[in-house]
């Protein structure tokens, strides 16, 4: 588990009864100047609340055999889109007793114990693994399209296809939710790379139009790599991308300006598309119908 440190010099998440036994801080020290964030557990006053803080705070306040799991086991497994916010609202935690949950926590009841093998250790903390925790994810989350792009997170980030979730899936029972994670499983895939790949992924398939390859990689006429396309048409020769915020930083703009031209010069159609743009879906289909119709003519 997490190892309690001098918390005098550091914004790590302590025990107050193990520090004061420890003779690592006074009564008065610990009232002056640091914050209780969860019953018995503190952090320097100087130290700003942020997710791993929460996270390993948490931990230090569950009972016995309790398991980070949901965003919380996300966030372990390398999870960045939403675990950040989620972990400022509440740390989830599986349990096996009953518990009074502070502001911050939410504890879930297990009948029994969870099986070995869904079960992991990440940084000293228990946890559900990457299967276990995608599966919770989607059965916890009322939107659809947010269920799947968080399964699409978890997996993208851990390196694990959605395959192994599907088969794990399909090897469950008695799970509430289940069959409908299953049928969300089936437009999932671990090469999005952000929430906003995965939606416009959805827009593409439940479209008009031909399916799109995603991450493809692009070469010039000498082998050389050009870029990876998000998704892409490589007989129209159409490359399609999310420019996200990071797009807007000097260097990126660079780096996406000579991408650009190097594409228009291998004959590739660029479609660059924004969080603007796909809150109307309709344009961003018309601007990829119109790049394929171009594509087939000079075939």
């Amino acid at each position: 588990m997490i190892v309690l440190v001098d918390n005098r010099f550091s914004g790590a998440p302590f025990l107050g009864s193990e520090a004061l036994a420890a003779g690592r801080v006074s009564r008065h020290e610990l009232r002056a100047s640091h914050r209780r964030v969860f019953p018995g557990v503190y952090v320097s006053a100087a130290a700003a609340p942020d997710p791993d803080t929460l996270l390993a705070a948490a931990v230090l306040w569950a009972p016995a055999g309790a398991v980070v799991c949901g965003m919380a086991a996300a966030r372990l497994h390398g999870e960045r889109w939403f675990s950040p916010r989620s972990l400022l609202r509440e740390v989830e935690l599986y349990t096996r007793s009953p518990t009074h949950d502070p502001p911050g926590i939410r504890s879930r009841r297990l009948r029994a114990p969870l099986p070995p093998e869904q079960v992991v250790v990440r940084s000293g903390i228990t946890a559900t693994n990457v299967v276990r925790t995608a599966v919770d994810l989607a059965r916890w989350e009322d939107d659809d399209d947010t269920a799947i792009a968080k399964i699409d997170a978890v997996c993208n980030r851990s390196r694990t296809e959605v395959d192994e979730v599907r088969a794990f899936a399909a090897a469950l029972s008695g799970l509430h939710g289940l069959r409908r994670v299953r049928g969300l499983l089936r437009s999932c895939d671990h090469l999005a790379d952000s929430p906003q790949e995965t939606r416009l992924r959805l827009i593409i398939e439940r479209s008009h139009l031909p399916a799109a390859v995603p991450q493809l990689k692009i070469y010039n006429e000498y082998g050389a790599h050009v870029t990876i396309a998000d998704f892409a048409y490589p007989e129209e020769r159409v490359a399609i991308f999310y420019d996200g915020k990071l797009h807007r930083r000097g260097s990126t703009w660079e780096h996406d300006a000579r991408v650009n031209a190097e594409l228009a010069e291998l004959g590739w159609q660029v479609i660059r598309v924004t969080a603007q743009m796909l809150r109307d879906p309709t344009t961003v289909l018309r601007q990829i119908e119109s790049a394929l119709a171009r594509g087939r003519s000079v075939r």
